[in-house]
């Protein structure tokens, strides 16, 4: 017999760093999971009782197992600066070789007033192999129709796919290539280690930056070499002229 409220559920594959589950989840924890893609992952829900589990399949094993992963956890309540705390941190592991299977982080953070939307303005070309800052005009708008400014989003923390900590946002700019100026964003870590990522590796923004996960699909006819949206099944890119 079905539990209360197990029959607006659905087995779901929820991917994770170190292997995949099989779990009953409701459709509000399905957009938790999709981090932008097609996948949908442990990390974006974070703690599953253990019977939302059907099997699990781990990467160091080789092999799937029945039942629920091992889920350890705690509530550090840890203030990462901005405002936002870091409220709990788990990992789901193997129960038969302990390796991971999947991590979360759950973050809280106060309410954040409404951006203020400033009228478009001219942008200056941007020189050859150089990153220059944008005024806070030209920011495109986020999936949700949002406007996102400078302000808010330099120092906000960067987090990848697997809701791990990439580090904080220094500088947002303009990266010259092929000819074309496309919005970049330059993250710096802990260790002081410099990642530049191009505004469309960014999945969502929020009280956090939810960068794209790794191995996420290219979009048909975008130029690797310089970022130009060509029409699909186009052979070369009408920009630079390089194979797609």
């Amino acid at each position: 017999m079905m539990a209360a409220g197990e029959e607006d559920m659905a087995e779901k594959k929820l991917r994770g760093s170190g292997g995949y589950a099989i779990a009953k989840v409701s459709d509000d924890e399905q957009k938790m999971a999709n981090l932008g893609g097609p996948e949908l992952f442990l990390a974006g829900i974070g703690r599953l009782d253990a019977d939302r589990f059907v099997k699990y399949f781990c990467n160091k094993c080789e092999r799937d197992f029945e039942g629920a992963p091992t889920l350890s956890y705690d509530n550090p309540n840890e203030d990462l600066g901005e405002g936002v705390t870091l409220v709990e941190k788990g990992e789901y592991k193997c129960r038969a070789c302990s390796a991971t299977i999947a991590q979360y982080r759950k973050f809280s953070a106060p309410a954040q007033a409404p951006p203020q939307v400033a009228p478009k303005a001219e942008i200056a070309p941007a020189p050859e192999s150089a990153i220059t800052p944008v005024p806070a005009a030209v920011i495109s708008p986020t999936q949700d129709g949002g406007f996102v400014s400078i302000s808010q989003l330099v120092g906000m923390s960067a987090y990848d796919g697997e809701a791990m900590l990439v580090g904080k946002i220094e500088e947002v700019g303009l990266r010259k290539q092929g000819g074309r100026a496309t919005i970049s964003v330059k993250i710096v870590s802990n260790a002081g280690e410099k990642k530049e990522v191009q505004w469309d590796g960014i999945s969502k923004i929020g009280d956090i930056v939810l960068l794209k996960a790794a191995g996420a699909p290219a979009q048909a006819g975008k130029c690797p070499s310089c970022g130009y949206q060509n029409e699909a099944g186009a052979a070369f890119c009408e920009e630079c002229g390089a194979k797609l």
